[in-house]
């Protein structure tokens, strides 16, 4: 791919400048003259970076996967930095062309912390002086937000060309520095799932999970993981006896658009709890006399998981307390551990 230098470098400055122009300053300035020092090994580096991957499902989240320097690295724009062992992420320090790339490719944006009048001043009033020789990289970076990069360890875990799963493990780095609402149970197991190397879970889903502001749309985004594989779990023995050379995902898409038959969710719902340990969800189930005598899985169901992914006449917003989310979301993390292993070689 590599980067277009002077492209980027009017980039970056328009970017400065639209902010100085919406403080309505009437100030004067001559973007031609402002530029980035690239220096010779600048020069050689910026034509060096290569697209990986690019996150594009998650509003406002800017990161992606890049290969550089014969590195593949993560890059992300707008986050705190998380501090790694190198173990399964590297802390790289973010040079010239890493930055260019990121505020440009990943559309960072302006430092909103700093003042406009201060960036007219000290970044587009600088060609007036004359002992002016381009911007250095230390100039933009305070004016701009934070850009991290990190390196992927090729012996790490991780699926390195899956920018959710690697983006997830970053994430998570910054939620154990924290007190937050997730309990330490919790983030373990969606460690389990970032390092299990399966390349059949929807990572998007678990990083939303993760990224969610609302319990509930946390449990859902886990939720969505599950009803994935609600029709391979009732077309199984069908699939078995096919001999067909299509995953079995596959299959189901194709009976679903030829004869418009979907499996009853509740009913995929029942099978999967005969296979999993519910003892954590019963208790919470428990607690609230109104279900008391309701089987958990219809409980899960109908009490759980309609009011979350409808919102209907009948259905009420959950009440429930931190403790119980957590316990909530860690059977739905242990669901999708054990079934997409299960069904890993057929879908």
């Amino acid at each position: 791919m590599g980067i277009n230098r002077s492209k980027s470098s009017k980039s970056i400055f328009a970017k400065l400048a639209a902010y100085v122009d919406s403080a309505n300053s009437f100030y004067k300035y001559n973007l031609d003259k402002c530029y980035i020092d690239f220096q010779k090994e600048d020069k050689e580096t910026l034509d060096t970076i290569r697209e990986i991957n690019v996150q594009k499902f998650i509003p406002n989240a800017k990161f992606a996967i890049v290969s550089y320097r014969n590195r593949d690295m993560l890059i992300v724009v707008g986050e705190q930095t998380s501090e790694h062992d190198g173990s399964v992420l590297l802390n790289v320090n973010v040079d010239l062309a890493i930055f260019v790339y990121a505020i440009c490719n990943l559309q960072g944006n302006v430092n909103y912390a700093i003042p406009p009048m201060r960036i007219y001043n000290e970044i587009l009033c600088q060609p007036e002086d004359e002992n002016y020789h381009g911007h250095q990289l230390e100039d933009l970076q305070e004016v701009f937000e934070n850009v991290s990069a990190y390196e992927i360890v090729e012996e790490s875990s991780l699926i390195k060309n899956d920018v959710y799963d690697v983006y997830a493990y970053h994430f998570l780095k910054l939620e154990r520095e924290k007190i937050g609402r997730w309990d330490k149970k919790t983030l373990d197991l969606f460690e389990d799932i970032i390092f299990s190397g399966n390349d059949k879970i929807p990572y998007h889903n678990i990083v939303m999970s993760m990224l969610a502001n609302q319990w509930n749309h946390s449990f859902l985004e886990t939720y969505r993981c599950i009803e994935r594989l609600f029709s391979v779990i009732r077309l199984e023995a069908f699939y078995d006896v096919l001999g067909t050379e299509l995953t079995l995902l596959a299959v189901a898409k194709e009976i679903e658009e030829k004869i418009s038959w979907r499996p009853n969710e509740e009913t995929a719902i029942q099978e999967i709890f005969k296979n999993i340990v519910t003892t954590a969800i019963e208790n919470v189930k428990n607690s609230y006399k109104q279900v008391k005598g309701m089987g958990v899985a219809k409980w899960y169901y109908k009490e759980i998981r309609n009011p979350i992914a409808h919102y209907r006449a009948v259905h009420s917003p959950l009440d429930l307390k931190e403790k119980e989310w957590n316990i909530l979301l860690q059977f739905n993390l242990s669901v999708i551990e054990y079934l997409y292993r299960k069904y890993r070689g057929k879908i």
